[in-house]
């Protein structure tokens, strides 16, 4: 950067005068000079960094569309993990259900009892 240390007193000198309302046509436009340069020189240092923050972002969007993806796809096959679990249960329930008239049933007749497995 060929920003010096005369430049920054320079653009201090200004502005200052500027704050105080005493610059002139040739000052106001030697401070826009100024101004300009220091946001040319800030823009080209700061570019390669931009760019990585650029690129940084760009690689952090797409890792988090991938966690969006694998959430949504854990979250199906939980719910259908879910749903087979309450299948099971139905089932079981009904195996039990249906155990207990066979035992009942025999009862009714009894019958010695099955042993229990």
């Amino acid at each position: 950067m060929s920003w010096t240390t005369e430049d920054q007193a320079r653009l201090n000198e200004l502005r200052a005068k500027e704050l105080a309302g005493s610059l002139t046509n040739a000052e106001s436009g030697e401070l826009a000079a100024l101004m300009a340069r220091v946001e040319a020189e800030e823009a080209s240092v700061l570019a390669p960094a931009m760019e990585r923050l650029r690129a940084e972002v760009s690689h952090l969007e797409g890792a988090v569309a991938h966690l969006q993806s694998d959430n949504e796809e854990l979250a199906r096959l939980l719910a259908q993990q879910q749903s087979l679990a309450a299948d099971a249960r139905h089932f079981l329930a009904d195996l039990d259900r249906r155990r207990a008239s066979i035992w009942d049933a025999l009862a009714r007749l009894g019958a010695d009892p099955l042993p229990e497995t």
